[in-house]
C-alpha cells in the first residue's frame, strides 16, 4: 500500500471532468467554465502539505452517518495548536484530534472501518485567508475515549476562493470545558429548532457546508462518489432560518470560484450538513438534513434579491457550548466581498440597513481592443491602500442604464448573475483627491459586465484615440460593497536597516496592483523615505500598453514630464519584460532600467537567480497558470515558497 502511494513529484489531474450534478448546475446558471478541471489534482502539492501540517489550528471535515447524511465537524488538538496533522507522503494525511461529546463524527467513526469511507477536509488559516481543500477516503481509524486517529488517503486536492473569509486572529484557549446542550441526531417533522439555536445561527458569520455526491452505477468509474466540505461566510446573520417551520436554513449563494461543487453535489444527492463555530465563545452547532437549491424567481420568492439559494431542512442537530479550544483575540475583519444580509420574504428586515458608497463613472480611456481604464468619483472619501481591490455591485447599470446607453439584449445567461465584480484599483484616492479612483480592466471573452463596460468606453472613443474622455453626463453608477486585497504595502526601511528589496511578478492584467505600488514606492523615495531596490518582472502579449501604464505611474507621482524626473537617491527600479514581440517606444525616468526578454517566462529559475530573488520580498499576481509557472521558477532559484505572497486573478 505505502509503495503505491509513492508518486511522482508533480501532481496530475484527479478527475476526467465535472460530475453530472456540477455540469447540470453550470448549465442552469449558464456559466462559462472559469476554472479548468485540471485545477483539481490527484495528490497534495508540497505547499499544501506544509500548510496542513504547520499552519492549521483546526480542520473542518465531512463524514457520513449510517443514513448517508453528511455531517461537518471541526477537528483540532486538545490545546488548539497546529501540528496535529502530519503528511508522510503526498497522498497521505494523518490526523490526531481530541473530540468532545456531541460531535457527530464520534457515531460516524463506528462505520469507518467498513470499505473505503469517504472523507474530505478544508484547511483554512483565518488570519491570512489561505485555504486548501482535499478529499479521499479513510484507510484507518482509531477511537480511544475522545481521542481519534485518522489516516486519510488523498485523491483530490484544490486551492479555493478566499472571497468571503472573515479575517480573525485566534489563539489557544486552555479553559475549554465542553457542555452538551442538545443532541438530537433525529428530529421529527413537527419539531422546531430551539430559539437559542436559531439565535446562534443568526449571529454567525462563518460556517462550513458538507455535501455528498453519490454516483449512479453507470457513472462511478468516470465520476466517482465523493464528499465535500466548503467554507461559507458573510456578515453576521447571512444564513437565515425560516420562521414558518423553525427548522429550514436558507443559505444565499454568493459568486465564488464557479466550479459549483457543493450545488452540484446537492443537485444529485439532495442532503447537506453544516457546522457553525464560534471563536468568541467556543460553542459549536452541527446540523444535517435534506437539501435543495432554488434558482431565479423561485429563489427570489424565498429570499428577495438573491438569484440562487440553498436550503437545508434539518433532520438532526447537536449543540455544544465552550467546546473549541480556541478564542479570537479581537473583532473579526469583515471580508470586503460580503454583501449586506439578505432577509427572507417572510421576515421583517431591520429599519436601518447597511449603506454602501456610490461610485459615479466620470472618465474612460480605451487602451487597445480589450483594455480600458475607468475613473470613478465616490460619494464620500474612501480609504484604499496601494494594491487593494474594490468590490462593486453594478445591478442598476446592467439591468437598466446599460440598455439606455447601448444596444444589447439580455438572455438566459444573465438572469442569475449577481452583478458583483472585483477589480484591483490601479490609481487609489490621494489626500488631494480623496474621492477619485481608477480601475484598469480587461474585457473578458465570454464575460458579461466587462464587455459591456468596454463597449461603453469604446462608444465615446470610436476612433480609439487613447484619450481620457469625460463621461460624467452618462450617469453610470455602481455601489461599493467593500475594499480588500492580499498584497502587503511595503513600508520604508533606511539604508542602515538594509532597505527594501522587492520582487514583483506580474502576468498580463495582474500588473494592476503593482501600478499603485509603483506610485507608492516612488512617492516615498522622492520624499527621501527609505532605500528601495525594486525588480518588476512582467509577462505580457501587449508590452506597449503595459509599459505605458507603468510609465504613467512614475509621471503621475510628480505631475512632471519624464525628462524632468530626477533619480531619487534611494531608488533603483528594474523592469524585466517577457513578450513575444517588442516595439518599445515609452521613455522612462533615468532611475528605471528596462530589460526585454523574448518569449515567456520559463521555469528554469535563471532570471530569478540573476536578480537574487532569495533575498527579496516576492509578490506575484496573475492568472493561475502563470502563478504556478512563476512559483516553479522561483523554487528552482532557491526561493522558499512559503515566503512568496500570491494573488490569483481567478474571479
Amino acid at each position: 500500500m505505502m509503495q503505491l502511494l509513492q508518486r511522482s513529484s508533480d501532481p496530475l489531474p484527479a478527475l476526467r471532468g465535472w460530475h453530472p450534478g456540477e455540469q447540470a448546475v453550470q448549465a442552469i446558471i449558464h456559466l462559462p467554465e472559469r476554472v479548468a478541471i485540471t485545477a483539481i489534482v490527484d495528490r497534495l502539492p508540497e505547499q499544501h502539505r506544509i500548510f496542513h501540517t504547520s499552519r492549521l489550528h483546526f480542520l473542518p471535515v465531512t463524514t457520513l452517518d449510517q443514513q448517508g447524511r453528511p455531517w461537518a465537524s471541526i477537528l483540532c488538538s486538545d490545546d488548539g495548536m497546529p501540528g496535529f496533522i502530519s503528511s508522510p507522503t503526498d497522498a497521505l494525511l494523518t490526523i490526531k484530534a481530541r473530540l468532545w461529546p456531541g460531535d457527530p463524527i464520534i457515531q460516524n467513526c463506528s462505520q469507518l472501518h467498513d470499505g473505503k469511507p469517504l472523507f474530505s477536509g478544508i484547511g483554512l488559516e483565518v488570519s491570512t485567508r489561505r485555504r486548501n481543500k482535499f478529499a479521499g477516503h479513510i484507510s484507518n481509524v482509531s477511537l480511544r475515549d475522545l481521542d481519534v486517529d485518522l489516516t486519510v488517503i488523498v485523491t483530490q486536492a484544490l486551492g479555493l476562493c478566499p472571497k468571503y473569509i472573515n479575517i480573525r486572529s485566534i489563539m489557544s484557549f486552555h479553559g475549554a470545558s465542553p457542555r452538551l446542550i442538545y443532541e438530537r441526531f433525529s428530529l421529527g417533522d413537527g419539531e422546531r429548532l430551539p430559539d437559542d439555536v436559531i439565535a446562534f445561527i443568526h449571529a454567525a458569520d462563518t460556517a462550513f457546508l458538507s455535501t455528498s455526491y453519490v454516483a449512479a452505477q453507470e457513472d462511478e468509474n468516470i465520476y466517482p462518489s465523493r464528499v465535500g466540505v466548503n467554507h461559507r461566510g458573510g456578515r453576521p446573520g447571512f444564513v437565515r432560518v425560516r420562521a414558518s417551520d423553525g427548522k429550514t436554513l436558507v443559505l444565499p449563494n454568493y459568486a465564488g470560484n464557479r466550479m459549483m461543487n457543493s450545488l452540484g453535489d446537492i443537485h444529485i444527492t439532495p442532503v447537506a450538513g453544516i457546522v457553525f463555530p464560534s471563536f468568541s465563545t467556543g460553542s459549536i452547532l452541527y446540523l444535517t438534513g435534506k437539501a435543495e437549491t432554488l434558482y431565479g424567481a423561485s429563489a427570489r420568492a424565498v429570499m428577495p434579491n438573491m438569484n440562487i439559494i440553498s436550503s437545508i431542512y434539518v433532520t438532526g442537530f447537536s449543540f455544544v457550548e465552550n467546546a473549541i479550544p480556541l478564542r479570537e483575540t479581537g473583532p473579526a475583519e469583515r471580508s470586503p466581498y460580503s454583501p449586506p444580509v439578505c432577509y427572507l420574504a417572510e421576515e421583517k428586515p431591520p429599519s436601518v440597513s447597511f449603506a454602501d458608497i456610490t461610485l459615479s463613472l466620470i472618465k474612460t480611456r480605451v487602451h487597445d481592443d480589450t483594455l480600458i481604464t475607468l475613473t470613478f468619483e465616490s460619494s464620500r472619501p474612501v480609504d484604499i491602500h496601494p494594491s487593494q481591490n474594490c468590490v462593486l455591485e453594478l445591478t442598476e447599470f446592467l439591468r437598466k442604464r446599460s440598455h439606455e446607453l447601448l444596444d444589447w439584449e439580455e438572455d438566459e445567461s444573465t438572469v442569475n448573475d449577481d452583478c458583483v465584480r472585483t477589480w484591483t484599483v490601479s490609481t487609489p484616492p490621494t489626500p488631494d483627491a480623496p474621492c477619485i479612483l481608477s480601475i484598469t480592466m480587461r474585457a473578458i471573452k465570454g464575460g458579461l459586465i466587462t464587455p459591456i463596460l468596454y463597449q461603453l468606453a469604446r462608444s465615446v472613443d470610436p476612433q480609439l484615440t487613447g484619450e481620457l474622455i469625460d463621461v460624467a453626463d452618462l450617469k453610470v453608477c455602481a455601489r461599493l460593497r467593500g475594499v480588500g486585497g492580499d498584497l502587503p504595502v511595503p513600508e520604508p526601511l533606511a539604508a542602515c536597516d538594509g532597505g527594501r528589496r522587492l520582487l514583483w511578478i506580474a502576468g498580463g492584467i495582474g500588473l494592476t496592483p503593482f501600478l499603485s505600488l509603483t506610485r507608492h514606492v516612488t512617492n516615498l523615495a522622492a520624499r527621501g523615505f527609505g532605500v528601495w531596490d525594486v525588480t518588476l518582472v512582467l509577462s505580457t502579449r501587449e508590452p506597449e500598453v503595459m509599459l505605458s501604464l507603468i510609465q504613467e505611474a512614475f509621471v503621475n507621482m510628480s505631475s512632471r514630464k519624464v525628462d524632468d524626473l530626477q533619480s531619487p537617491p534611494g531608488l533603483a527600479f528594474s523592469i524585466h519584460v517577457h513578450s513575444p514581440k517588442f516595439q518599445l517606444s515609452e521613455s522612462f525616468p533615468p532611475f528605471v532600467s528596462l530589460i526585454p526578454h523574448e518569449g515567456r517566462l520559463d521555469d528554469s529559475g535563471t532570471l530569478f537567480g540573476s536578480v537574487d530573488a532569495k533575498f527579496r520580498e516576492t509578490h506575484i499576481c496573475g492568472p493561475l497558470p502563470f502563478v504556478s509557472n512563476a512559483m516553479k521558477s522561483l523554487q528552482a532559484a532557491g526561493v522558499d515558497p512559503e515566503r512568496v505572497k500570491r494573488e490569483r486573478f481567478t474571479y
